[in-house]
């Protein structure tokens, strides 16, 4: 490939070439290019005419004249200097301002509960390793409120990090959310449910696929409920009317007096 086409595809590429008019300081021996065989006329002449300037000064030098020489070739115009400088500063790499890295977010273990009950419901709550709370009779007293306490259920546990390790140090949030998120969403490929209640605060702010701006969302035609952790409606009886406000809501038909 000569040189021509080398060009003619950079700029097809979007790639702006630039060759410098004086032998750049530290750059190697320069050489000519390959060019079509039909300017291979000029090729000559341009090789016979001297080698590259060293510097931008021996541009405006006046080449001496051999003896006997018909026409002195005029000298250079001092606007080759401005030209040049131009040229210089354009291709001179702006000074990129400093960008600031976001302070690392780290959170401490943490460890979910997960019920799923039929194709009803995927409930994550945040748990309190060591509380002693009798959590599961509150979620089934939840769960018989729904009339959802003869469907199948199935109860794993997610424990972040995945890997203990005592050496490292605390693991990143965003890390956690990633994890967190990609596991909700494989769970609920896996096993289809209608609504997902994320209770506390871990299992909101990393479980989440999408951002809830209130209590209530919907997240590929499955609902998201946003609500109290079950160890935080036991050590706050008070809020467990606002849970049950959110259920009446958004369950009027499982909810209704009968």
């Amino acid at each position: 490939m000569h040189e021509l086409h080398r060009a003619e595809y950079l700029q097809a590429l979007g790639v702006t070439s630039y060759m410098p008019r004086f032998v750049l300081p530290l750059a190697p021996e320069p050489r000519q290019a390959e060019l079509p065989p039909t300017e291979a006329a000029a090729d000559e002449s341009q090789r016979a005419s001297g080698p590259l300037p060293r510097s931008a000064a021996q541009l405006v030098e006046v080449p001496a004249q051999p003896s006997g020489a018909a026409t002195p070739r005029p000298a250079p115009q001092p606007e080759v200097l401005r030209e040049v400088g131009d040229i210089t500063r354009e291709t001179r790499a702006a000074p990129r301002p400093s960008e600031l890295a976001p302070p690392r977010q780290e959170v401490a273990p943490f460890v979910l509960s997960c019920w799923w009950l039929g194709e009803e419901l995927l409930a994550v709550d945040s748990r309190e390793p060591g509380a002693a709370l009798p959590v599961e009779s509150l979620f089934n007293n939840i769960v018989r409120a729904l009339a959802w306490h003869e469907l199948p259920r199935e109860q794993d546990r997610l424990r972040w990090p995945l890997a203990e390790n005592r050496f490292a140090g605390p693991a990143a949030a965003s890390d956690a959310r990633d994890t967190c998120s990609s596991w909700l969403e494989a769970a609920s490929a896996r096993r289809p449910v209608k609504s997902i209640w994320l209770m506390g605060a871990q299992a909101r702010d990393f479980c989440s696929p999408v951002a809830l701006e209130g209590p209530a969302g919907e997240w590929n035609g499955t609902r998201l409920l946003a609500m109290p952790s079950l160890s935080e409606l036991l050590r706050e009886p008070a809020r467990k009317r606002e849970v049950w406000q959110l259920l009446r809501a958004n369950y009027p038909e499982q909810t209704r007096v009968r």
